[in-house]
Parts: C-alpha cells; sequence; structure tokens
C-alpha cells in the first residue's frame, strides 16, 4: 500500500548515544564524510538499516530500552520504504494489543525507538562475535536466533 501521508514523517528515530561509534562503524553511510567502507566491514547500507533490524530484534526480545539517545534522521526516510511504515504500525498494534495506537504515531515512534535500543546492543554483538569479518558473524549469529522452518 503506498502512503499519501507519512504518520512518522516528522518523529525522530533514535540510536542509544552509547552505540553512535559502533553505528557508524557498522554502516556505509558515513555522515561525516569520507570513504565509504566494503559491506564485509560495514554490512548495513544505511543506519534505517541497522535500526529497523535493531527494532526487530527487540521485538522478539519483547523489551523496551529507555536510555539517553541521538536523532539520526527523522521519519521521512521511511516514505521511502512504505513497507516500514506498515510493520512499524503492525508491531505496535501486536506489541500493545490496541487498534487505537495507529491514531497516535509518536507513541509508535517512542515503542519502536524503545525497541531499537534493546535490539541494537544484540546486533553489536552479533557484529563482533565471531572470528570472520562482521557481515558473516552478523549471518551467523542471525542464524543461530532465527530457528530454521
Amino acid at each position: 500500500m503506498a502512503y499519501v501521508t507519512n504518520p512518522f514523517q516528522n518523529l525522530e528515530l533514535r540510536f542509544p548515544e552509547a552505540y553512535s561509534d559502533e553505528v557508524d562503524r557498522f554502516c556505509q553511510t558515513q555522515p561525516g564524510g569520507g570513504t565509504r567502507p566494503p559491506p564485509d566491514d560495514s554490512p548495513f547500507e544505511r543506519q534505517i538499516d541497522i535500526w529497523f533490524l535493531a527494532v526487530c530484534i527487540g521485538a522478539r526480545k519483547g523489551k523496551r530500552t529507555k536510555i539517553k539517545s541521538y536523532r539520526f534522521i527523522t521519519g521521512e526516510l521511511l516514505s521511502r520504504d512504505p513497507y516500514r511504515i506498515e510493520s512499524l504500525e503492525l508491531l505496535a498494534v501486536s506489541y500493545t494489543d490496541d487498534p487505537w495506537i495507529l491514531e497516535r504515531p509518536s507513541e509508535i515512534m517512542d515503542l519502536a525507538n524503545e525497541l531499537a535500543a534493546t535490539g541494537l546492543a544484540e546486533i553489536i554483538d552479533m557484529l563482533k562475535d565471531g572470528s570472520a569479518k562482521p557481515i558473516w558473524n552478523l549471518t551467523d549469529n542471525l542464524t543461530e536466533l532465527l530457528p530454521a522452518t
């Protein structure tokens, strides 16, 4: 479904401050400029990609974490990938068991940012845990985390 308006347009997507260096290290996007690192060392093309995976991991753990964080982008970016908007909305309804939360996008974004704070710590550990390049460490750890069907 294509969105005419993005309910998260002006809301902040946030990362825990404690992980700002790791986010920069494992993302190919370099906000400060510089050479784009290779995917083997920085498996996430954009910061939104690691954030979204962190939301998913946090949701899987079922834990919200409130910590000091910084804005890395606004929700305007979500318009480029509308499936992320729908996923966040479905996640919020499922997590809160409240379908009316769809009328409160800021609460949905608060939930997403808190789940991302939970999941990001685990993703950073996965990227570092192993003797291979970060992309392969992450792949191996995600494979172990997610059961085969």
